[in-house]
């Protein structure tokens, strides 16, 4: 059976270092909400980002945990946190559901996909696997693949670039952002590789976009590359 998703761990927040008072003068907060199926993978990558400045001056504070729930649940627990955060009269700047297409039935993953767009709730998916966005940061990837494939992938990679012959892929790694910074890999390039190769396909048969994902958006988002949500916010704070 599936692990429930814990309300309270979603809204534990991240620890975050004080800043100084030209920072606060001059940075603008937001609160970005990442729920996510996997439990552990993907929660450690983007809290990663939380502490994230950019030229836009703008400081995320990045909710994310994950609880090993289903596609279509993943996007239902956005919704109600999105809600219960509107209703305290705190809400979050955006909102998004973070899942795999894994071994789920086809119509749930196109579904869930399907839901959260209908409900505006942004979506960071990936056929078959997370690990495809760690893929993209070495390879431009445009064959389809199975997610038993990108472990090896990943650590021959890892292995060449740093030129250490022990090191494995580990699934739930806390590192591994950093590990793909030491590696040199570009980031903004995993992002066009990935964008190029989703914008590919043109139908809503998600289950088959193989391989893709759009993880590249909220990774864009969180490095303050998403012009359209830094205006967004801007804007906001002026009209208060």
């Amino acid at each position: 059976m599936a692990k429930k998703l814990r309300i309270e761990e979603l809204e534990r927040k991240i620890e975050l270092a004080p800043l100084t008072r030209q920072e606060i003068e001059r940075s603008i907060r937001c609160k970005v909400l990442v729920v996510c199926e996997g439990s552990k993978t993907e929660p450690n990558y983007f809290k990663s980002f939380s502490m994230m400045r950019n030229s836009s001056s703008l400081v995320f504070d990045v909710l994310s945990d994950g609880g090993g729930i289903n596609t279509l649940a993943v996007v239902d627990e956005a919704i109600k946190l999105r809600e219960k955060a509107e209703k305290k009269g705190e809400p979050y700047d955006s909102v998004w559901a973070v899942f795999d297409k894994d071994g789920f039935p086809d119509t749930d993953f196109d579904n869930a996909i399907m839901k959260a767009s209908q409900n505006n709730i942004n979506c960071a998916w990936s056929n078959e696997a997370f690990e495809l966005w760690y893929v993209y940061h070495f390879d431009n990837r445009s064959t389809s693949m199975e997610r038993t494939e990108y472990a090896a992938i990943i650590t021959d990679r890892v292995r060449n670039r740093l030129g250490d012959k022990s090191y494995k892929y580990q699934k739930n790694d806390k590192l591994m952002r950093d590990i793909l910074s030491r590696c040199g890999c570009d980031e903004v390039m995993a992002v066009r590789w990935a964008e190029k190769q989703a914008c590919e396909f043109l139908d809503t048969r998600f289950h088959q976009h193989n391989p893709a994902t759009t993880v590249y958006k909220l990774v864009r988002l969180l490095t303050g590359r998403d012009e359209a949500f830094n205006k967004m916010i801007k804007e906001s704070v002026e009209k208060k």
